[in-house]
């Protein structure tokens, strides 16, 4: 299933190359030629192709995260993000995760796909006594036409009035379509 998205890719690649290569006819700039327009249907045809592989890939997976990690401030969107240098944290300054789940369960109704995901937390000590936390704390929902091929969720936590010290942010990510769930911990600190 790779193998067929990175050949698919690789067809893509190729028609791009050929259509960016191809020379312009000057008599009509306005209008695609029959060639070009063949080259984009191949083109379009191979871009479908290795997108139905990675969707299929991605629904595949057992739930969990791509990426997951402490970033320097909120997300603008999927890989638009800042990593922190390091998991220090001042006593006033906000935990914030990114996160890349996978194998996300989408329901298709009528015209659209959905999904549901609710995320629990719980920061302890390195020993494992559980400080503060709360089950439901976050709750993302999408809908798409066809099933996001690139998806992010992101949770910000205020630890504001923490003591100095080692703690683990225990994240728990609840899959509401599929009934699956998947854990991270996130150790950091704050000085």
């Amino acid at each position: 299933m790779i193998r067929l998205a990175f050949g698919a890719l690789g067809i893509w690649l190729a028609a791009s190359t050929a259509i960016l290569a191809a020379p312009a006819e000057e008599a009509n700039k306005d209008q695609p030629s029959a060639a070009t327009s063949d080259q984009e249907a191949k083109a379009i045809e191979a871009i479908d192709a290795a997108r139905s592989a990675t969707a299929e890939a991605l629904s595949s997976a057992p739930l969990g995260f791509r990426r997951i990690l402490f970033v320097r401030e909120v997300p603008e969107g999927f890989a638009a993000y800042e990593p922190r240098a390091d998991n220090i944290f001042t006593p006033d300054e906000p935990l914030i995760v990114y996160t890349e789940p996978i194998g996300v369960a989408w329901t298709k109704d009528g015209d659209e796909f959905s999904t549901e995901l609710e995320v629990d937390f719980e920061i302890r000590t390195p020993d494992g006594k559980v400080l503060a936390g709360q089950r439901g704390f976050g709750e993302f929902a999408l809908s798409a036409r066809e099933p996001p091929l690139d998806f992010m969720t992101h949770v910000k936590l205020d630890v504001t009035g923490a003591p100095a010290g080692e703690y683990i942010l225990g994240l728990t990510m609840h899959d509401t379509k599929s009934g699956k769930a998947v854990s991270r911990d996130l150790p950091f600190e704050v000085k």
